[in-house]
């Protein structure tokens, strides 16, 4: 079986932490033996990027030796549609189904847009992946939608000496520090709540930081959720964050608000906490979690996602897309 995957996310040497999770399922979709080419629409900045793209496509749909098109997030499959000859298998990635709302829960102008366009993309093509059952909730046609979250990459994501991944970053071995995962400038991160929780704790009399992390390549950020002793999430608005998994499978504690589908993955999981979306709530679950100094569950809590076993689920659906467009041919 050969694929083409069409994705606006993907890492290139100069954001090597774009779409790290879709170039992650690739690989390991082509572990299991499926052969896959990638169209990246954001490879280039041009402004006519989709219309480039969409011709890369179509060319390559031609090509006979192609059974099918995965497209990554609700951009990427309406360039697939433009073509006439594979069936395409969507996979909606968050704010192409949930929006992307601002601190007061309003969608911005763009996702007004964009939403109904992926409403209608999901009642076209006859597979559809959705991250959680939340964005499953908000698609109008439910029998082609199939929810499988993320994989996460258990040979790199996986717990590690704290005292080796100290030294590796250069922590100071005496001071308490928590993970935020993530760009404070952007506002649905809500960075400010997690940075109130850490001066709370500071005024109690915690020697603890907020160390920062975004836009790394991936096989660093594994050192830090070995370095750090927790990872907070005070997020507005989520879908089904990758991070959380991997933290979890290197058993990193986790206090987060209830975003997403963060509870429901946490559920079970022994030294995670949700906390109310509240900075002194927050402060106090951290300050549970540091008291302990533990590690936790989480890797076992999420065997079920190791990215091998998401991967032969994605390839199940590619061969029931390709059975059926030979089906619908015969007719």
């Amino acid at each position: 079986m050969k694929v083409l995957m069409v994705t606006n996310m993907y890492p290139t040497p100069e954001r090597p932490h774009a779409g790290s999770f879709v170039k992650s399922q690739i690989d390991s979709i082509n572990r299991e033996g499926v052969e896959t080419e990638v169209i990246n629409v954001n490879e280039n900045r041009w402004p006519f990027k989709y219309l480039i793209a969409w011709f890369r496509v179509f060319r390559k749909s031609l090509d006979r030796s192609f059974d099918l098109i995965h497209a990554h997030y609700g951009y990427s499959g309406i360039i697939s549609m433009l073509q006439f000859r594979l069936p395409i298998v969507v996979s909606f990635c968050g704010g192409d189904v949930l929006g992307n709302p601002n601190t007061r829960g309003r969608i911005g102008f763009i996702y007004l847009l964009v939403l109904p366009l992926s409403w209608i993309l999901s009642m076209i093509v006859p597979v559809v992946i959705v991250k959680s059952e939340e964005m499953k909730y908000r698609l109008p046609k439910k029998k082609n939608l199939f929810v499988i979250p993320n994989g996460v990459d258990f040979d790199l994501f996986k717990p590690m000496s704290r005292i080796e991944a100290r030294k590796r970053l250069g922590m100071d071995r005496n001071v308490k520090y928590v993970l935020f995962p993530a760009n404070p400038s952007w506002i649905r991160k809500n960075y400010q709540m997690a940075a109130e929780a850490i001066s709370i704790l500071r005024n109690r009399g915690w020697n603890v930081e907020l160390v920062v992390i975004h836009s790394m390549p991936q096989d660093v950020v594994p050192l830090y959720m070995n370095g750090c002793d927790a990872m907070v999430l005070t997020s507005f608005w989520e879908g089904s964050p990758n991070v959380v998994k991997e933290a979890m499978a290197c058993n990193l504690p986790i206090v987060s608000v209830d975003v997403g589908d963060v509870a429901a993955v946490l559920d079970g999981c022994d030294g995670c906490y949700i906390a109310k979306r509240n900075v002194r709530d927050v402060a106090d679950k951290l300050e549970i979690v540091l008291k302990s100094s533990r590690r936790t569950n989480g890797r076992e809590c999420i065997e079920h996602l190791e990215i091998q076993r998401i991967a032969r689920k994605i390839i199940g659906l590619y061969k029931l897309t390709v059975s059926r467009s030979r089906r619908g041919k015969q007719r």
